[in-house]
């Protein structure tokens, strides 16, 4: 027997016992399963979070890497994985456990798509005040273990601030969670925060609670068009501190304005949101500010704002978030585009985006230096294999702290290994 075959013969073992970890009709072909290039070994999609548990305990044990995916909307977030031996697909985990109308609260399993849960709450008046690119096909998990935010974030609460708690799959096969409506506590771990934004590498989430909001009665979007991007810059400030019904408020370079459907040039665009009172008056306010820089603010046709969502959210291409102080967020608009892409910025989180067909790791690197002049960051949120693996996505940040809490949680490097930081 030579040494390839004695290698065959332990990975066959090791597939086996992952079999043999939960029903057989859980497989799935790992042809649909890529991750830049790379397919798995195997795929599986459990019903349960107790099959998802034994499967990633015989995976730990069998020293395999898994890989879990919702809606495999953020694949190429996060630096190349180091190995892709499982996939993990939520997709059977889909369920709505328990939700409770008068009371604003919402338990869900983690591979339930966000469209699927807007249209139950909607029919009660209500809704998950949140807008991750590229639209609500995200899965709930994924939406948590990303974190990507969009316009919104800054005028509402990001999706952590709105988690009550979560139950987390852990390598070990436990099943434990924190917060409220959970199944086990962890005493001295925050789990719920301590997983969202990790990109699943502590734990598998499972199921989530929240709070969620009513609807507002009405809604309106205005665009003024602005001379350049500094007049757009100081007419949005302008706009964020006059106390306006505002759900969204952004400054648009040319390019990014005309992929939105509007006019291609530097743009103001404005989403009001609460009682039809309230934005009444916040739209009258809009066109005065507008009226007084001798411009006018009209509503646009078509749907701006999800065609933003979907440019952020463009796996094709490559997409950097930087973030600044609100007052820099018109300055970091026009050095982005100078950068060569489409640009865009929200002026109350600070995030500005940048679309572009293909950047290289100096211009990463020369946009990283510019926002850090201005105590801010850059992170690649998606990115060829090649980019990630020449500009850390994630630029500085606590490896020791991150280490440690591997350590904790995930030893041998079962999950998602390689892909949050460098060396951990």
């Amino acid at each position: 027997m030579t040494a390839t075959d004695d290698h065959l013969m332990t990975t066959d073992a090791r597939l086996a016992a992952l079999r043999h970890a939960v029903p057989s009709d859980t497989e799935r072909s790992p042809h649909a399963y890529s991750i830049d290039g790379v397919e798995p070994a195997v795929a599986f999609s459990p019903a349960h979070a107790q099959e998802i548990a034994a499967l990633l305990r015989a995976a730990d044990e069998a020293g395999l890497v898994v890989v879990p995916q919702g809606g495999r909307t953020a694949l190429n977030l996060g630096r190349p994985l180091e190995r892709h031996d499982v996939a993990l697909d939520t997709h059977g985990l889909a369920r709505i456990v328990e939700y409770v109308p008068d009371d604003l609260t919402l338990t869900v399993e983690a591979g339930i798509h966000l469209d699927a849960l807007q249209q139950t709450l909607g029919e009660h008046g209500q809704y998950l005040p949140i807008d991750p690119p590229p639209d609500d096909g995200v899965s709930i998990g994924g939406l948590l273990a990303t974190a990507r935010s969009g316009a919104w974030r800054g005028h509402l609460p990001a999706a952590r601030d709105l988690l009550l708690g979560a139950v987390v799959a852990l390598p070990s096969g436990e099943l434990a969670g924190s917060g409220g409506r959970v199944v086990k506590n962890v005493s001295g771990y925050d789990l719920h925060r301590l997983h969202t934004g990790a990109l699943g590498a502590f734990g598998v989430i499972v199921q989530a609670s929240f709070k969620v909001a009513p609807l507002p009665t009405a809604t309106r979007t205005l665009a003024v068009r602005a001379q350049t991007l500094a007049e757009a810059g100081v007419l949005a400030l302008r706009l964020w501190n006059a106390g306006l019904a505002v759900r969204a408020l952004s400054v648009l370079a040319p390019e990014a304005a005309e992929r939105a459907g509007l006019d291609g040039t530097p743009t103001v665009l404005v989403e009001l949101a609460g009682l039809d009172v309230a934005v009444d008056r916040s739209a009258e306010i809009v066109r005065e500010a507008a009226r007084a820089l001798s411009r006018s603010a009209e509503e646009p046709a078509g749907a701006p704002w999800e065609r933003l969502r979907r440019l952020h959210g463009d796996r094709a291409a490559t997409v950097v978030r930087l973030g600044v102080p609100a007052t820099a967020v018109a300055e970091a608009v026009e050095a982005v585009r100078a950068a060569g892409c489409r640009s865009w910025g929200h002026i109350a989180s600070g995030a500005v985006i940048g679309h572009a067909p293909h950047l290289d790791a100096a211009v990463v690197e020369r946009l990283r230096a510019f926002a850090a002049e201005r105590g801010g960051f850059v992170q690649v949120e998606a990115g060829s294999r090649a980019l990630r693996a020449a500009a850390d996505p994630f630029g500085p940040h606590e490896v020791d702290l991150v280490r440690l809490l591997k350590v904790r949680f995930d030893a041998r490097g079962t999950l998602n290994r390689g892909r949050w930081m460098e060396g951990v």
